[in-house]
């Protein structure tokens, strides 16, 4: 099998890889809900991919998403009230997203979904998670949290990225049926894309070939080899993206920051105890004698929890680091359940080595404006903050109306050509202030005597030629029982005899959260603040940006009513509301008719297509100073 992307050369027919000339011929999508031709086709079927065919949907553009994946998002077994997911990655929805989320009607159902705010509006430090505490952090206690919620309709939240697919899934299963989504979504599953071509018509071709082992509905092995055709083509198979290579793109940034082993397991009895001790939070910053660790709650009550624990390449192996026996080693040392914690129950589920990047492609389109990047394909931040899949579900935002727009006529393809400097833009800020947030987080275990530049230093050192005589394993050794003998020596984890420097230690620590220069959680100028003002975007802005104002150690957002800006917030009096679009399709209804409008929502009641009549410019009237918003 090729292993990678073959494409056409451009105005010519479609180039068949090797793949397909040893396998049976093409077979193109016989079954309606397996069609030919249709509108966008989308490779990769994440929380990306289903983010955008949701959106083409509601502006009534047909889509295919074509998932290598098996099955769906997992939601657990039928009347499990516990259900426990695939192994969760991003958790965070900004403000923005959720913004998004509300124009899909889907808001209300994820801040049911999600676990209440008291359970994750804290970061929290440990010697471990039921032993000493270092220090904590309340992120909705200030001024910040005050004025994020004041400057929007909608509030963040909290929901383990699996459940965000589930609620996806239910609506891609609606498309098509319903008034408010007429645009119908294909799930094609158990496929990859293989090759793809433009044609002289400006249509793209794409072959698809089967992922081994995998069967159809009623056990049938599908066709080797399928080929849809579209008008444009996405990229959303993440940070590997074949279709980025296959295009040339590059890659700008800095790469392998840190690598991580990100273990998925479930502890149902440890929120009991976290509950006795008040340590709920999201984040669990844990620097034990063997291990040191953060551990994510994906959900408390459910006892879902990922834990991302350090290691140093090439002398520790992706292999040996997610090994379910060191992997649960890990876990009850960061817990402490040799120390407190017997008879606790620790389930690991899954296990993934990854690399920490901070990249941004170089275009995230090709030449024609066929084909286009969204997602991990564009862009790979460090989880610190959170800005991967809410900047992945703005790309999707970004390029979902204007595809469509193209696609029902009503504007030019010229529109096509902003999606680039506008979002890579963006993207290149957030991609700076998610290595800065990292960098950030490092001052804590700093300022407990633990400098994290130093494994790096032995891993580096043990990698020179004065040391070469000693065997790899011996140096795998040597590198662990130095960061174990480090460990021990840190005055906060050592015996009382060291209490004068662990006072020392704790002091700096203190200071680090008093002054806000840990990591934060909440980023309101980066969420809702960010402007499209590149050269060739849409937009340009023509007034200048006011000076940055920082509060609580983060950029605050300051509301302007500027081309490429997001149009501000503020909530509309009670009228003939306009209509906007309800979550009619997951049957979930918002509360009141006459709810106040929000002057954000109206974006959402604009209509792309040419069948409908909507207007395009909406007046505002301020009837208590009399002044008019366009």
């Amino acid at each position: 099998m090729a292993s990678t992307i073959r494409a056409g050369r451009l105005l010519r027919p479609l180039h068949i890889s090797p793949f397909f000339r040893k396998s049976a011929n093409f077979s193109t999508f016989h079954s309606p809900n397996h069609p030919e031709s249709v509108d966008v086709a989308i490779i990769g079927g994440g929380t990306v991919g289903k983010c955008l065919s949701v959106m083409l949907a509601r502006f009534g553009v047909d889509s295919i998403v074509i998932e290598q994946n098996s099955h769906k998002s997992q939601k657990g077994q039928p009347g499990d009230p516990n259900p426990v997911t695939a192994h969760p990655r991003a958790h965070v929805l900004h403000t923005r997203s959720m913004e998004i989320m509300r124009e899909l009607g889907l808001d209300e159902r994820i801040h049911r979904m999600a676990p209440p705010l008291s359970q994750w509006r804290h970061f929290r430090y440990l010697e471990t998670m039921l032993g000493t505490e270092l220090g904590s952090v309340d992120f909705f206690k200030g001024q910040t949290a005050r004025w994020l919620r004041m400057a929007s309709p909608a509030a963040l939240s909290h929901l383990s990225q699996p459940l965000l697919d589930s609620i996806l899934d239910d609506l891609t299963e609606r498309s098509g049926k319903c008034e408010n989504f007429p645009g119908k979504v294909h799930y094609l599953q158990g496929y990859q894309g293989e090759s793809f071509g433009i044609h002289g018509d400006g249509h793209v071709s794409v072959a698809l070939a089967k992922n081994p082992g995998i069967t159809e509905a009623g056990g049938e092995s599908p066709e080797i080899s399928r080929r849809v055709t579209c008008q444009f083509l996405i990229a959303a198979e993440g940070a590997n993206s074949r279709i980025r290579r296959t295009l040339g793109v590059e890659l700008e940034g800095k790469e392998s920051l840190q690598h991580f082993v990100s273990v998925h397991f479930t502890c149902r009895e440890l929120w009991s105890r976290l509950r006795e001790l008040r340590r709920p939070g999201m984040l669990h910053f844990v620097f034990s004698q063997d291990a040191i660790g953060v551990l994510v709650a994906h959900n408390l009550q459910r006892g879902e929890w990922v834990a991302q624990f350090p290691f140093y390449p090439p002398h520790q192996k992706p292999e040996d680091m997610t090994k379910p026996a060191l992997c649960e080693h890990m876990i009850r040392s960061c817990i402490g359940l040799d120390y407190g914690g017997r008879g606790m129950k620790l389930k690991i589920h899954s296990a993934d080595a990854w690399r920490m990047n901070g990249l941004v492609a170089t275009e995230f389109t090709d030449k024609k404006r066929k084909v286009f990047l969204v997602g991990d394909s564009a862009h790979q931040f460090p989880p610190s903050g959170g800005f991967g899949l809410n900047a992945g579900i703005q790309d999707a935002h970004n390029i979902a109306w204007k595809l469509a727009s193209v696609i029902h006529g009503t504007a030019s393809k010229d529109i096509l050509s902003s999606y680039t400097p506008e979002r890579r833009k963006v993207c290149r800020e957030l991609r700076d202030l998610s290595i800065d947030n990292f960098h950030r987080g490092l001052l804590v275990p700093e300022a407990l005597g633990l400098p994290p530049n130093i494994p790096n230093l032995i891993s580096e050192a043990l990698e020179s030629k004065a040391v070469n005589f000693i065997p790899e394993s011996a140096r795998r050794t040597l590198l662990e029982t130095m960061l174990g003998v480090g460990r021990r020596l840190n005055p906060v984890l050592s015996p009382p005899v060291m209490s004068f420097f662990k006072a020392e230690s704790l002091k700096k620590l203190h200071e680090v959260l008093e002054k806000h220069r840990s990591l934060p959680l909440l980023f309101p100028h980066h969420d809702l603040g960010l402007e499209y003002t590149a050269p060739g975007s849409l937009t340009r802005g023509g007034r200048p940006k006011p000076r940055p104002r920082y509060v609580e150690g983060v950029q605050q957002y300051q509301p302007r009513l500027c081309p490429g800006a997001r149009f501000p917030h503020f909530w509309l009096t009670p009228g003939p509301p306009p209509k906007r679009t309800p979550a009619s399709a997951l049957a979930v209804s918002h509360a009141s008719p006459h709810a106040p409008i929000s002057s954000v929502d109206v974006a959402s009641t604009l209509s792309i297509s040419t069948k409908t009549r909507t207007p395009r410019w909406v007046l505002f009237h301020d009837s208590d100073s009399e002044k008019t918003r366009t």
